[in-house]
């Protein structure tokens, strides 16, 4: 199954970046959780699935939570709108992703007026090293952060150990209903390939082998890449979690002709070295290989209808 043409239209990276970075400006006031509020447990569901699924069915007005059928231990938090998932989501964006701020915990007077990203995506050892943090801290966390420590719990992404949390297993990914509808499926193709990672440990291994394996050259130009969205590059895993999403967030078909406007576009921040678009294209045939061959997946087609194989795994 191809991906839709009007989604191959957005494979350009002028709008990977506006998909990215920081909106300037969005609603308030937004929806928001009562203080002891829960999230309902989780509906099993194709990524599909969670992106037809109309708001007005919701068991929540605010969110609604979702496991991903192909990997159970991944959740899906779709939010009405970016006011409820920034209070979710941002201060976790900034204690584990943000250049500058990784493992500070920011107030909400600190946070006011800042947009985290539009979709987002968090293993086990982040959101137990944040937890952990606030817990040690005595840090007040807003409702919908304590409902999502509740939910990763409950599913065995996080661990309780007394009064503390350890890392589980899965993930955490989100997207929003500020987003367009083109947009939230682009966002949630790049996000399930996060997902895929934090879920699959030969995958996750397989990535950093192929990471290692690379010319300096190329990773110092995904480090660069990183550096000018606001991530904190010097984050290994973060560094080869952001690297083979990108690679994978489209089809293979598309690869060639996107990489060659993306280094385009970032030449003139002189963070694309001597990397050639053929260079990444044989990265993203390998992680693709590598996918097919032991999960069943496709580069750029998580969202769609997958092999039969994949729905057997």
């Amino acid at each position: 199954m191809r991906i839709h043409s009007s989604l191959a239209s957005l494979l350009v990276p002028v709008v990977f970046l506006a998909l990215f970075t920081p909106a300037e400006a969005y609603p308030e006031p937004g929806s928001s959780l009562p203080a002891g509020a829960k999230i309902n447990d989780p509906i099993t569901a194709d990524l599909e699935q969670v992106l037809r699924t109309h708001i007005a069915t919701w068991r929540s007005p605010q969110l609604e939570v979702f496991r991903w059928d192909l990997f159970p231990d991944v959740l899906v938090v779709d939010t009405r709108d970016f006011h409820l998932q920034d209070r979710m989501f941002t201060r976790l964006a900034y204690f584990v992703e943000k250049k500058g701020f990784s493992g500070t915990l920011m107030t909400n007077r600190q946070l006011s007026g800042r947009h985290g990203w539009n979709a987002h995506d968090y293993g086990p050892d982040g959101l137990a090293s944040f937890y952990n943090t606030a817990r040690a801290k005595m840090f007040t966390l807003n409702p919908e952060e304590t409902a999502l420590e509740s939910v990763a719990i409950r599913e065995g992404i996080l661990v309780l150990q007394d009064e503390r949390v350890a890392p589980g297993r899965g993930a955490v990914l989100s997207i929003s209903r500020s987003s367009s509808a083109i947009e939230r499926r682009y966002l949630l193709t790049h996000e399930s390939f996060h997902g895929v990672f934090f879920s699959s440990l030969e995958y996750r291994e397989f990535c950093f082998q192929l990471w290692d394996s690379l010319p300096e050259v190329e990773r110092q130009f995904n480090r660069g890449f990183l550096d000018s969205l606001g991530y904190d590059s010097k984050d290994r895993l973060l560094a080869v979690n952001e690297f083979q999403a990108s690679l994978m967030q489209q089809p293979l078909e598309y690869a060639a002709s996107y990489f060659e406007r993306f280094l385009a576009r970032f030449a003139e921040q002189e963070t694309h070295g001597t990397v050639k678009a053929s260079s990444l294209v044989a990265t993203a045939e390998a992680l693709d290989a590598f996918l097919h061959s032991n999960l069943g997946l496709r580069a750029g087609e998580t969202v769609f209808p997958v092999s039969q194989e994949a729905q057997g795994r």
